[in-house]
């Protein structure tokens, strides 16, 4: 059994079975335990690097070669943000009155009116994320980032209800990181607290405060998504996880399809995803990600960050966090009754490789993987069967 407060423990590590680890479980309370997470972590992902740090006063940030994304985990800190930055906020709560919603083109904006009158011919998830794209136009505005709803749409490979809604989701495709933003008319400085995602490259990102954080130092630069990602500002698409009580699901970096794919790079631009959910038990399935990526590209390892529901006025009513892991769920006659069980606590942060079977229980996390939330690359499986 893993323990989230205590030495790192490696699952599967044992001399006997002769068995490489399948999971880590570290605490940011304990530096030990830390120090050999991020070793297997690195070992797992080459040209990837994974800490935490502490900010105490101001600092400037800067990435040495890729970009560094961090998340804080607690305490409160401001970012100096420049006139003219540009951002996808603001499908939340409302970014400050500074920032001015860029205009979205004519053609999108009667897209988007004629997608919202046959929203009602869709069912389930695929309904929600087209009622999700909708809803970020206000009159003549469109703010925030609909990538992960495209994400939804290609998870359903469905066929559109009529010739003029295949052409709106043809356009949504070509156009989706091109709409939604706003840019900041003044310079100064803006809050960030926990939860929220930092984002610096080799220009210098100017940072005060105090608190800690995780990052992740990437290969390559990732400029698809702006600096600041801050859950207060960004839309609530909470449902598959957890409708049963107190939904949050908010997306800081999601997979932003078709975009920068190669030959030599089916990942495209993608090299990690983000985002922060309150898994309830209810609702939670059992699945893995395979050790051969479907589609390509770099297979999808997961991480869990165990955050405080209370930051966002959430409550977990007495329940007890958890993740329960299955091992080699890939291969032939695995026995699904061997299972191993993590308890979790707020600062715990757990590592899984691809292939490993895994199922959040009562859990409010950011959960980051590498290189993302790859289309099509969720395997459900049923524990207690064969």
């Amino acid at each position: 059994m893993g323990c989230a407060g205590c030495a790192l423990d490696l699952g599967g590590a044992s001399a006997a079975s002769n068995q490489k680890p399948y999971y880590a479980v570290a605490h940011i309370d304990d530096p030990p335990s830390l120090a050999g997470f991020a070793r297997l972590f690195e070992e797992g992902n080459p040209g990837y690097r994974l800490g935490c740090r502490a900010q105490h006063g101001e600092a400037p940030w800067q990435a040495a070669a890729g970009s560094r994304v961090a998340w804080i985990q607690d305490g409160r800190g401001e970012v100096f943000v420049p006139k003219g930055y540009r951002t996808k906020e603001g499908d939340g709560a409302p970014l400050p009155p500074e920032y001015r919603p860029e205009p979205a083109p004519e053609e999108w904006l009667k897209a988007v009116r004629y997608a919202a009158t046959r929203v009602d011919k869709f069912q389930g998830d695929v309904q929600t994320a087209i009622r999700s794209i909708c809803s970020r136009l206000h009159g003549n505005i469109y703010v925030g980032d609909a990538a992960n709803d495209l994400w939804a749409w290609i998870e359903y490979d469905g066929v559109a209800p009529d010739p003029q809604f295949a052409a709106f989701i043809n356009l949504f495709e070509r156009v989706y990181d091109q709409v939604g933003f706003s840019t900041k008319t003044t310079s100064g400085w803006e809050a960030v607290q926990p939860g929220d995602q930092i984002l610096v490259g080799e220009q210098p990102l100017r940072v005060r405060g105090d608190f800690r954080y995780w990052f992740i130092d990437t290969p390559r630069p990732l400029q698809h998504i702006s600096a600041l990602r801050r859950l207060r500002y960004l839309k609530d698409t909470a449902g598959g996880c957890n409708f049963q009580f107190d939904a949050f699901r908010r997306m800081s970096m999601t997979y932003y399809a078709k975009r920068g794919v190669t030959k030599d790079n089916p990942d495209g631009v993608n090299q990690a995803n983000s985002h922060f959910v309150n898994i309830a038990n209810e609702t939670s399935r059992a699945h893995y990600h395979p050790s051969k990526a479907v589609g390509g590209g770099k297979p999808q390892c997961e991480m869990y960050f165990v955050a405080d529901p209370a930051v966002y006025g959430l409550s977990m009513y007495g329940r007890k966090a958890g993740l329960t892991l299955w091992p080699q769920v890939e291969t032939t006659n695995t026995d699904m009754h061997e299972s191993v069980y993590l308890p979790l606590r707020i600062g715990s942060a757990v590592y899984i490789t691809p292939g490993t079977g895994h199922r959040g229980i009562d859990v409010f996390s950011n959960i980051v993987t590498l290189p993302g939330f790859k289309p099509k690359n969720q395997v459900f499986i049923h524990p207690g069967s064969h």
